[in-house]
């Protein structure tokens, strides 16, 4: 995840200074995207660390910068809820914009069940309750993640889940139209719905909703719900054999847990369950 660094020492040191006026001390990088990097930042005045995420424009597509961007900075300020990182602060430098969050001081969930290979029942069923809730949440304020997956899930010092990265995030209402569809294909397709592999226009709520049946279904089983290598395959399996939940699985977990992935993975949309049918599911209450 570190990579190799990318800024020569004087660039560093450039940056660290623009961050020591600003009242941060920069820290060690911890992770790396695309078009940006993630690094420790202590704040000054209380000794608080943070996570800062450095975006180069200058290596961005055109498209990320004009569009994407502008998105992920106008809903990183927005977005107030315990289950989904606060942004503190939004700096620009040039052609350098750094968000300044929370720290997960426990990494990510995609690092935990590497590490332990799963998660238990029980702290599966907290963890995804928080996460249903950080999406209905979003929800309600009119934003579709649209890259709900278990990178993007932290772990906060408290265990607390926090959702995170809002790249492809977008506010789906049109206020004049009602129209909530989306046509952008983005994403991890290990965790895309069938609607959205097929290219077609699609609901982001309810491809949010199936993204959380593939992390639901990793925390269980320890592993992916569908083999992704061969695009046609995944697609023509999940609409047609569906998730199939291992027996050695099924004898760890309630019957309730099962069907609940089960229902979220419903290649139709249209009995799929939102966000709330899953809070109000029996597995969850």
């Amino acid at each position: 995840m570190n990579g190799k660094e990318a800024l020569t020492p004087r660039e560093f040191l450039r940056i660290a200074d623009f961050f020591a006026t600003n009242g941060y001390r920069l820290g060690p990088k911890i992770g790396e995207g695309t078009y940006s990097k993630v690094r420790i930042a202590e704040r000054s005045n209380n000794g608080e660390f943070l996570a800062v995420k450095i975006i180069d424009k200058r290596i961005a597509k055109k498209s990320y910068v004009t569009k994407f961007l502008p998105r992920e900075l106008e809903i990183a300020v927005l977005v107030k809820h315990p289950n989904v990182i606060c942004t503190y602060e939004i700096l620009h430098q040039g052609e350098l914009v750094y968000i300044i969050m929370d720290y997960a001081e426990r990494g990510d969930l995609l690092q935990l069940i590497q590490t332990c290979g799963g998660v238990s029942e029980k702290e599966a069923k907290r963890m995804f309750k928080e996460m249903a809730e950080a999406v209905k949440y979003l929800h309600n304020l009119g934003i579709a993640h649209r890259d709900l997956k278990c990178e993007n899930i932290l772990i906060m010092r408290d265990k607390r889940i926090a959702l995170s990265d809002f790249g492809f995030s977008r506010l789906y209402l049109d206020q004049q139209h009602g129209d909530v569809t989306s046509k952008t294909y983005c994403g991890s397709r290990a965790y895309a719905s069938p609607e959205l592999l097929r290219g077609a226009p699609y609901d982001p709520r309810t491809n949010d909703v199936w993204s959380l049946g593939v992390i639901l279904f990793i925390m269980i089983c320890g592993k992916m719900p569908f083999d992704d290598r061969n695009l046609k395959l995944m697609l023509k399996k999940q609409m047609s054999e569906g998730v199939t939940v291992p027996e050695t699985v099924k004898t760890q977990v309630s019957s309730e847990c099962v069907r609940l992935v089960h229902q979220i993975l419903d290649p139709n949309t249209d009995s799929r369950p939102g966000v709330v049918d899953i809070l109000q599911s029996d597995w969850l209450n």
